[in-house]
């Protein structure tokens, strides 16, 4: 799995093992499909098909990832080929939810304009896909990771283009968020657009690897999680 890979290798990097996750890097990457999908899984059948749509992203933050914790140059250019093939993917994919359909609908419906499309990368939606705030975070991890990979590799035609990308989605992600938190009138930060879930497991991403808490609406963020503690002790109080 890329998402557990790319976590993963973040927790074997931050205990210097480095090495390991090289060698990941190296065996997953290739794997990308030709348009620049990243495969949720690869298994003894190769890469998955299946849309799980945090993937992207998570491919990009961990080879910036590597670069964080090695400063090899070398070979964050020669990754950044795979770097660039997710973004596109990643743009083709808010493309599609970015039309006058998404733009002028009622607020339900613009809660979906400019995100990522629904996939079942959150296993709570595998029977129904959802527009998750999972992968519409780690799309933003993933624009910001390639924006900062161009910059240190100098390539500022990239770095142009992807940090309007990335300046853009963040605006959407954030009306998203307001919109589908005023929808279903809940003071939390929800799970997904369609639901209004509760699901702090899944919000924590949003802080870490993700880094957007100076972005995310308050006092939603903190109520969150002072939710989730108060749900948390009253389990250990039986």
């Amino acid at each position: 799995w890329i998402r557990d890979g790319s976590l993963t290798s973040s927790a074997l990097l931050k205990s210097g093992i480095v090495e390991e996750v090289k060698d990941f890097i190296d065996w997953y990457a290739p794997y990308q499909f030709k348009n620049g999908k990243v495969p949720c899984v690869v298994d003894f059948r190769g890469p998955d098909p299946v849309p799980e749509n945090d993937s992207h992203g998570e491919l990009i933050y961990l080879i910036r990832e590597y670069f964080n914790f090695t400063k090899d140059t070398a070979f964050l250019r020669s990754k950044n080929m795979h770097v660039l093939k997710a973004v596109d993917y990643i743009e083709s994919l808010v493309a599609e939810r970015s039309t006058d359909h998404y733009k002028y609908g009622n607020d339900s419906i613009r809660a979906h304009y400019g995100l990522v499309p629904e996939s079942i990368s959150h296993e709570g939606y595998s029977a129904r896909p959802m527009h998750s705030y999972w992968d519409n975070f780690f799309t933003m991890k993933g624009l910001k990771d390639a924006a900062g990979i161009q910059k240190i590799l100098g390539e500022t035609g990239h770095y142009s283009r992807i940090s309007a990308l990335r300046d853009t989605f963040r605006v959407n992600l954030y009306i998203s968020l307001e919109l589908a938190m005023q929808v279903r009138g809940i003071d939390y930060i929800p799970g997904c657009v369609e639901l209004g879930d509760f699901d702090a497991t899944s919000t924590t991403i949003a802080l870490t690897p993700c880094n957007e808490l100076y972005y995310l609406p308050q006092p939603e963020i903190f109520n969150t999680f002072d939710q989730y503690f108060e749900f948390f002790m009253e389990r250990r109080d039986g």
